[in-house]
């Protein structure tokens, strides 16, 4: 595990931004709120779906400052686990702090569903048999 490095000040993190639960939205405080989730407006995203926020030169996955903001606690060690599986859904009620073991648990099915001819549905897996 990378060695944990430890977020922005709190205090400037709350003078600075605005975060709704609700939503999942980051914002700059002021008059036009801007939210950070949108590219380009001091964040970004991954090829992975994660969002980032640059904040004091660094930059941050979003999820990890929200977190921070509202629960007032470093991760520390932990990670952040998107409950639901989008990494993109940084609502606090998607996200909690768990062990890299426990957040490995809630990974998505490998594969693809698909439906067949009577609407029934079901998980393939990417797996093809040697004959």
């Amino acid at each position: 595990m990378a060695k944990h490095r430890p977020l922005p000040d709190l205090d400037y993190l709350h003078s600075r931004y605005d975060y709704d639960p609700n939503t999942g939205g980051l914002f700059h405080k002021g008059a036009e709120q801007i939210e950070l989730n949108a590219i380009g407006a001091s964040g970004g995203s991954s090829g992975r779906g994660y969002r980032y926020v640059t904040i004091q030169k660094r930059t941050w996955p979003i999820h990890h400052i929200v977190y921070f903001m509202f629960h007032r606690k470093d991760t520390g060690q932990y990670v952040i686990d998107h409950i639901n599986g989008d990494p993109a859904d940084n609502r606090i009620k998607n996200l909690r702090r768990c062990r890299q073991t426990t957040n490995a648990k809630n990974l998505r099915k490998k594969g693809k569903y698909v439906v067949d001819d009577e609407g029934v549905g079901r998980w393939v897996s990417d797996v093809v048999k040697a004959v």
